[in-house]
């Protein structure tokens, strides 16, 4: 039985590749739509520079919301405000200690995902001349 991977194959082999792109192309369809849907919705949440950034920070480990006030340099009750909608999204997970509450990211996936987007980002700003000097994609420095 032949398949796409093959007929291009074949078609690339005569020195067809044009005819093996087309076809490639009239034989693909989106096999489910809603994965797109849900990337975007995903996507939505990690739409603002404060989740982004308390997302930077976690990626350290975890942090008290009044630590990641502190570093975020950001009122407390914003901070909250950003980590009810980051934990409702599953995002990040809490754990309480005494009367402090501590949080920290639930995947490490997530960051490495920001990581490689703002690297992009970066290289195509420097690429344009729009930036000269390294910035470190990571958004966190840890002074030691």
């Amino acid at each position: 039985m032949y398949n796409a991977a093959h007929a291009v194959e074949i078609f690339d082999g005569w020195g067809l590749t044009k005819i093996a792109k087309e076809y490639t192309f009239a034989m693909m369809k989106v096999s489910n739509p809603e994965i797109f849907h849900l990337h975007a919705d995903f996507c939505k949440i990690l739409a603002n520079p404060t989740r982004l950034m308390i997302m930077a920070i976690l990626s350290h480990g975890e942090m008290s919301v009044g630590e990641l006030a502190n570093t975020c340099e950001i009122a407390l009750p914003a901070v909250s405000q950003h980590l009810k909608i980051l934990k409702n999204h599953h995002m990040v997970e809490s754990r309480k200690e005494g009367h402090s509450v501590f949080y920290q990211a639930t995947d490490p996936r997530l960051m490495e995902a920001c990581i490689l987007i703002r690297t992009v980002l970066l290289d195509g700003m420097r690429r344009r001349g729009e930036i000269a000097n390294m910035i470190d994609p990571s958004g966190v420095t840890v002074d030691v």
